[in-house]
């Protein structure tokens, strides 16, 4: 009896190995080949947030954006990203938020800009300044949102990663 045992135990994992190696042809879901390259906003979360500001502080930003290519070679040329605000953000954000958030106030931002990736790296970085003056009201909530409006022709704007809110909540 043991030895039947073993025997049929000894088929059917032969047999299961047989199969599951099958599989092993078929074409897959998705073909990551055709893809391209993605640019993105590289961020834990899609905001970047000051606290307890008081007017007449100078905050900065560290903007960045990078791309999701497996090796840095396949890139051969500099890549000029340009972000700019979306201010229609603001009012969608605060449908889901119980923080009520404002623009940033005319004038004390600049965009759009464009920040260039350059041949051979896989990130660019720019600093933001922000004079927090008396246009900001004590107490009060803002938001900027910026979103990747252009790339050049073959690259990809990523879709979940292509916006960043950048906030000052004033003391």
């Amino acid at each position: 009896m043991k030895t039947i045992r073993k025997f049929m135990i000894s088929v059917m994992a032969g047999a299961a190995a047989l199969c599951a190696t099958s599989c092993l042809e078929d074409t897959p879901l998705v073909d990551w080949d055709d893809l391209g390259v993605v640019i993105e906003l590289p961020y834990n979360s899609h905001y970047l947030a000051a606290q307890e500001v008081e007017p007449g502080e100078t905050l900065t930003f560290d903007l960045m954006v990078n791309y999701t290519v497996s090796e840095v070679s396949m890139v051969t040329e500099d890549i000029p990203v340009t972000l700019d605000v979306d201010l229609s953000m603001v009012d969608e954000y605060n449908k889901t938020s119980t923080t009520q958030y404002e623009c940033f106030p005319e004038g004390t931002y600049d965009f759009p800009l464009t920040l260039t990736i350059k041949k051979g790296s896989r990130l660019a970085e720019q600093t933001m300044t922000v004079n927090v003056g008396d246009e900001f009201e004590p107490g009060h909530a803002y938001m900027l949102p910026l979103v990747i409006t252009n790339v050049p022709e073959g690259y990809i704007a990523s879709g979940n990663f292509g916006h960043l809110y950048l906030r000052i909540l004033m003391k």
